[in-house]
């Protein structure tokens, strides 16, 4: 059985990084992880697999991983005994503590320490020496305090508008984006690159496809009907829609044990998230 703990980060640092999650496989499964906001991982024990867009790589004990924010499902596979320890960074965080755009790191997994200055990478051991979740969480809240730049220029006001353009689950749709700033078009898609890593119509889309997985884990619904809203064209829509960004089809989330996201949402639940993007309440 995987066992799944999230914790809160330091409250200096929650702008930045949303939750941190501790994941054990006693015995490894093979499943799909879905489009994320970009992680940090930590491969403690054991080894994990991916295939994104065809390219399989794998990732032993004592890898150090910065994965962008990803736009597409993905097949993901874990050895017997794997410890993971991870970051949820926000676009905030992405741009204080990396300062990079995230659309040239978007559905790629590179290691983290090419990214991070040599005075802070020195922060990076002592996460997987840390000997339980509390531990490496406190070890985390230090590198990523070390890696905050405050003096890196950000547009706040439009991060924090479409955050919650994109976090809401009301249906809205990129006019309302749009009128909401008086920025052009062409800046609006420009930002979105730089901070969410993907124009902004396929980051709508991508946010809109994780609120109905949600709504279909944390509402127990049996009827994915109950959730696909008018904002699709059809069933048929929706439902490759749905595929696209979780994996599976509405049926199949539903039907299927799904270890990795649905006992992850699950656990979500259990401590209170600041992070907009846990898209939780």
């Amino acid at each position: 059985m995987m066992q799944f703990e999230y914790v809160l980060p330091r409250a200096d640092i929650r702008a930045l990084v949303g939750s941190y999650y501790d994941t054990t496989i006693p015995v490894g499964f093979d499943d799909v992880m879905r489009a994320e906001i970009a992680n940090v991982r930590f491969v403690v024990r054991g080894a994990v697999r991916t295939n994104m867009n065809g390219k399989e790589e794998t990732f032993p004990a004592g890898s150090a991983l910065l994965c962008g924010p990803t736009y597409k499902w993905c097949s993901v596979g874990f050895d017997d005994d794997t410890l993971i320890f991870g970051a949820a960074i926000t676009p905030l965080g992405w741009a204080r503590m990396l300062g990079i755009p995230a659309n040239t790191l978007a559905d790629r997994t590179v290691p983290f320490a090419d990214h991070v200055p040599p005075e802070c990478a020195l922060h990076i051991q002592p996460i997987f020496d840390a000997t339980d979740a509390a531990s490496r969480a406190a070890a985390a809240d230090t590198l990523f305090a070390a890696l905050d730049d405050p003096a890196r220029r950000v547009h706040e006001d439009f991060l924090a508008l479409a955050t919650r353009w994109i976090t809401d689950p009301e249906p809205n749709e990129l006019e309302d984006l749009l009128a909401a700033t008086d920025i052009s078009a062409r800046q609006v898609e420009r930002l979105c690159k730089l901070y969410f890593g993907s124009a902004p119509k396929r980051l709508h889309r991508k946010f809109r496809a994780l609120h109905s997985a949600n709504r279909l884990t944390w509402q127990e619904l049996t009827d994915w009907r109950d959730i696909a809203t008018t904002a699709y064209f059809d069933q048929s829509h929706f439902i490759r829609e749905f595929r696209h960004f979780n994996g599976r089809t509405p049926s199949e989330f539903i039907k299927g044990a799904h270890l990795l996201v649905r006992q992850t949402l699950k656990e979500r639940l259990q401590i209170a998230h600041e992070s907009p993007f846990s898209l939780v309440g």
